[in-house]
Order: C-alpha cells, then structure tokens, then sequence
C-alpha cells in the first residue's frame, strides 16, 4: 500500500514546438479580435493560459512574435495558393482549372479563416509588415493565374485577343473579394456558390465556335 504522503509523479513539461504553438494561435486570435493595440504579452499570456515566464520562454517579446505569428501565417497562406492550382492539362481544359483553383482556394479560406482575416482583412491598426506579406501573396497569386492564361491563350477562343496582364489582374480582384466574403459572411457565400457561379458565368462569356 502506497504511502499517504507519497508524492504523485510530475507531469512532463510541454514540449517547446507544442507551447510556441499554443502561444501563436492565442496570439492570432487576439490580433483578429481586439487589434494590434491590445497585443501586449500579458495578454497573450492570459489567452493561452500559461504564466508570463513560460510564454516568454517561447517567444522573449511582442516583436519576435509577431515576427513568428507572420511567418507561419504566410507560409499557410502560401501553400494553400500552391495547393489550390491544378495542374495545367489539356484534357482537363482552361475553364475547369480556373474554376477548380478558384474553387480549391475559397475552401482553404473557409476552413482557416482566421490566417486569411490577418491578412486580407486586416485590423484598422495593423502594421506595414501585414500589408508586406499580404502583397507577398498577392504577387505569387498573380503569377500562377498569369501562368495559367499564358497556357490557355492557344487553347480558348478569345483568350488570345485579351490583355493578359489586366485579365490576371482583374481575376485576382475577384478571387480577392470573394476571398473577404466567404471571411466575412461565411454562410450567405460559400464556396460552392462561387464555384457554381463561375462555372454558368465562364460558359455564358465562352466565344462560340462558327460551324463548318
């Protein structure tokens, strides 16, 4: 029989990877709520639940963390852009990529949407460094979707007449904004009503092919 006073056995410590972690999704989720002006490392120590010396174990102050929170939050947002675009084939044809990275794009947006509030709905208080990642992306944005029309200039009509580099830029505003919608009003605008819109709309807009 075990001793009353025996001592229970000390739990392990967090792993450091797993607190910096916690740290950065309680951080995340203070900035989208209250701002950069409510970003203090108390604040964030409350959000997560753990003492001040522990969460500066992880991180030894608001810039570093910042610092941190940005570049993982880019990077998701990133992959998710490199993720979203399918492979140029031509059996599959411009229009399906089109609508399926588009497609692929607005559901990585609304399973995460807190990484792309930070960065495409912004807090009015929000740094330069917020608007320097979102700028990252869109520039990468803008070079898979000029690639893509590039590819289909010779494989649909009408491509070959437009100015590519307003087209890709125009396409970008409208993933943009759908992008801040299906943030914003998760329910009224989902991804698969953009897809189905794209869909009718891309058809309605196709050149038809003379006969004979």
């Amino acid at each position: 029989m075990s001793s009353p006073t025996a001592k229970r056995p000390r739990q392990p410590r967090m792993l450091l990877e797993v607190r910096r972690e916690q740290v950065l999704d309680a951080t995340l989720r203070l900035l989208n709520q209250h701002g950069y002006a409510a970003l203090t490392m108390e604040a964030v120590s409350k959000e997560v639940n753990l003492a001040k010396p522990r969460v500066y174990a992880a991180y030894p102050g608001l810039e570093p963390l910042l610092v941190a929170l940005l570049d993982r939050e880019e990077q998701r947002a990133l992959t998710a852009l490199a993720d979203a675009m399918p492979a140029f084939e031509d059996s599959t044809g411009f229009d399906e990529i089109l609508v399926t990275a588009l497609t692929n794009l607005l559901q990585a947006v609304a399973a995460n949407p807190e990484t792309w509030r930070l960065l495409i709905l912004p807090v009015g208080d929000a740094p330069a460094q917020i608007r320097e990642r979102f700028e990252t992306g869109r520039r990468f944005a803008l070079s898979r979707l000029t690639d893509l029309l590039e590819w289909g200039r010779d494989r649909r009509r009408g491509l070959a007449d437009l100015d590519l580099e307003l087209t890709a830029i125009s396409l970008l505003a409208m993933g943009e904004q759908a992008a801040r919608l299906v943030i914003s009003q998760p329910d009224r605008f989902t991804p698969e009503r953009y897809r189905q819109f794209a869909q009718t709309l891309l058809s309605t807009m196709a050149t038809p092919i003379d006969a004979g």
